[in-house]
């Protein structure tokens, strides 16, 4: 056996010729049984009869299908290897021309080496929810919720612009001549230099801006220019915006709601900050077909999210003037840290011995059937198929292996207990 880079071994078999021989026999036997030979009823046909027909090549395939696969199990279970993938084998003759040389090229489970993670310390961060964001929130819903009303007054910045496209350079496609848009000043739906342009317009003028490199310019003609009036703020707008009787409830709301989303994201980050940390100084060669199969779910999700949207993966590719093969260059490098994240916290849970509960199995599984507004038992039978409940299963183990690692390192508090709930799933989780 050698050792080649990326995580890849070459295991060089060889057969003994007694071997091949029984594998050749084997092979007749089963052959034997399967052809009909003229003139012989089925499984009655000599060896040699039945070389003739189906020729010796075949025979030597059959017996090539059973052989090489045992043989190859056993240099696995011989040398201690983890295979992750398929092998690749190449048969020769053996050099003495008796027996056969089997050449098996297989990508390994790496030998990981983390660092000592309880040493490592990333500072959680918190961010307190300030009047000023409580402001803001409230200014949004206002926004939302005010109307537009014609002014006798230029337009400013903030404003909405009535205006028909007189004229436009040949080629632009958003801007037609004829067309009516209503258009806020400064909101970027034209070209900078078009809503520049309507800045101080009023209802009646015509606004001309000129494009780099266009033969002729844009031309609008302002219709009507309309502000939008807010309402007041007060307990009726707290009222008509949501189930709260009184602004100073909705303040309280908001503040509960946008230190909760905080919260939150502030944990993602956290969880992003302390992975980095592990994984700047873990060393370990990650196999490409490990990652080339993350590239593989990445497009998957992709193109279900995509086809959520009534879009496809091609036209998506497209939009970005890209070709699949660039989509997939452009995911390696995410890629490759899913799979290395995957395997440090897969290792944390092995080391520090963390196990799933089937209590936390049943919970989870109701979680799933909750999101999915589907009946528990129908979940259950769903992840029955294809071995999706042993892959919940390392989902929910390196769930916990990251909650642990995050307390080890962030010294947020004890390293959760091999019990403890699962926390939200981190980055690298499929």
């Amino acid at each position: 056996m050698r050792t080649e880079p990326a995580s890849r071994v070459v295991l060089e078999i060889d057969v003994a010729e007694d071997a091949v021989a029984r594998a050749m026999d084997q092979a007749y036997a089963q052959l034997v049984h399967r052809v009909q030979v003229p003139g012989f009823r089925r499984g009655k046909a000599p060896r040699p009869i039945l070389e003739r027909h189906v020729g010796t090549e075949t025979l030597r395939e059959e017996a090539l299908r059973q052989l090489v696969p045992e043989q190859y199990s056993e240099a696995v279970a011989q040398t201690g290897v983890s295979p992750i993938t398929r092998p690749s084998i190449e048969v020769k003759d053996a050099p003495d021309g008796r027996g056969l040389h089997l050449t098996a090229t297989v990508d390994v489970y790496p030998a990981i080496s983390l660092p000592d993670y309880r040493q490592i310390r990333v500072a959680a961060e918190q961010t307190p929810v300030t009047d000023e964001d409580v402001d803001r929130a409230i200014e949004d819903i206002r926004a939302r919720h005010g109307r537009l009303s014609s002014v006798a007054e230029p337009a400013r910045r903030g404003d909405f612009v009535l205006l028909t496209v007189v004229s436009v350079p040949e080629g632009h496609e958003r801007l037609q001549p004829g067309k009516e848009l209503l258009v806020e000043v400064g909101g970027g739906l034209l070209p900078e230099l078009v809503e520049t342009a309507l800045e101080g317009a009023s209802a009646g003028d015509e606004r001309t801006a000129e494009l780099p490199g266009a033969t002729q310019p844009v031309v609008v003609r302002v219709g009507d220019v309309r502000r939008k009036e807010l309402p007041p703020l007060d307990d009726a707008f707290a009222r008509t915006v949501s189930d709260r009787q009184t602004l100073a409830e909705l303040r309280e709301a908001l503040r509960e709601k946008i230190a909760a989303e905080r919260t939150a994201e502030e944990s993602r980050a956290l969880r992003e900050r302390v992975l980095d940390a592990v994984l700047a100084q873990a060393t370990f060669d990650v196999p490409e077909s490990l990652v080339e199969r993350e590239v593989e779910r990445m497009l998957d999700d992709l193109a279900d999210h995509l086809r959520s949207r009534g879009l496809t993966l091609e036209s998506y590719a497209r939009a970005l003037e890209k070709d699949e093969a660039a989509l997939r260059a452009d995911m390696r490098e995410g890629a490759l840290r899913r799979v290395r994240s995957r395997l440090s916290l897969e290792t944390i849970a092995e080391r520090e011995a963390l196990s799933v509960s089937e209590e936390e199995m049943r919970a989870e599984v109701e979680n799933l059937a909750a999101e999915l507004k589907q009946d528990v038992a129908k979940v259950q039978a769903w992840l029955a198929e294809g071995g999706r409940q042993e892959g919940l299963r390392e989902t929910l183990l390196r769930r916990k292996a990251m909650a642990f690692l995050v307390d080890a390192v962030s010294g947020a508090g004890t390293p959760a207990a091999a019990g403890s709930a699962p926390e939200p799933a981190p980055p690298s989780s499929p």
